[in-house]
C-alpha cells in the first residue's frame, strides 16, 4: 500500500504509526502530489488493484490528471472508490444545511486552496456526481458507478478500468 499527500507533517504522522504497528514492509507513505502516482508506482515497480480517493478529489488542482495517472497504475481489472461531499446534482434555491455548510467551507478553504495549486479545475467543496463523472470520463474511465450508500455528508463512487 502507498499513500501520498502533499503535507509533511501528516506523512510523518503515518509513517510513525506504521513503523508502531510493524507494517514497514507492505505499507508506505510519500510526501508528493497525487498527480504524480504514475511515476512513483513505475519507479517502485507496481500497479494496483484498488485505490481510494477519500475527502480528497474536490481539493485537487488537476483531478483529470490524478484520475489518469491511478488508472496507468492500475491492473485491468482494477478500480477506484472515491467518497467525497454529498451534494446535489445541481443547485437549488433554499439548499439543505449541508450543501450550505458545504458552500462555506468551499469559499473560506477549499476553492481557494485548489486554486493555489493549480489553474486547471477550480471546483471547491461543492463536487457534483455530474462534475466527477465528467472528470471520471475525460480520465479515460469506461464504467461510473454513483454506489448505493445512503449519507448525510458523503457520496461515493465506484470507478472500474
Amino acid at each position: 500500500m502507498i499513500g501520498v499527500d502533499l503535507d509533511a507533517a501528516s506523512i510523518a504522522d503515518a509513517r510513525a504509526n506504521v513503523t508502531e504497528r510493524g507494517l514497514e514492509d507492505r505499507v508506505h507513505f510519500e510526501v508528493a502530489n497525487a498527480n504524480g502516482i504514475a511515476e512513483l508506482a513505475d519507479r517502485r515497480r507496481l500497479s494496483f488493484d484498488f485505490a481510494l480517493i477519500f475527502e480528497a478529489l474536490h481539493d485537487m488542482g488537476d483531478p483529470v490528471g490524478v484520475l489518469a495517472g491511478i488508472r496507468e497504475v492500475l491492473t485491468s481489472d482494477g478500480v477506484i472508490l472515491i467518497g467525497d461531499e454529498n451534494s446535489g446534482e445541481e443547485f437549488t434555491e433554499g439548499a439543505g444545511d449541508v450543501e450550505r455548510l458545504q458552500y462555506a467551507f468551499s469559499v473560506l478553504h477549499c476553492l481557494p486552496a485548489t486554486m493555489a495549486e493549480s489553474s486547471e479545475t477550480a471546483n471547491g467543496t461543492v463536487l457534483r456526481p455530474s462534475t466527477v463523472r465528467k472528470w471520471a470520463a475525460a480520465a479515460g474511465f469506461e464504467s461510473f458507478t454513483e454506489l448505493p450508500i445512503e449519507h448525510d455528508f458523503w457520496r461515493f463512487y465506484r470507478l472500474d478500468r
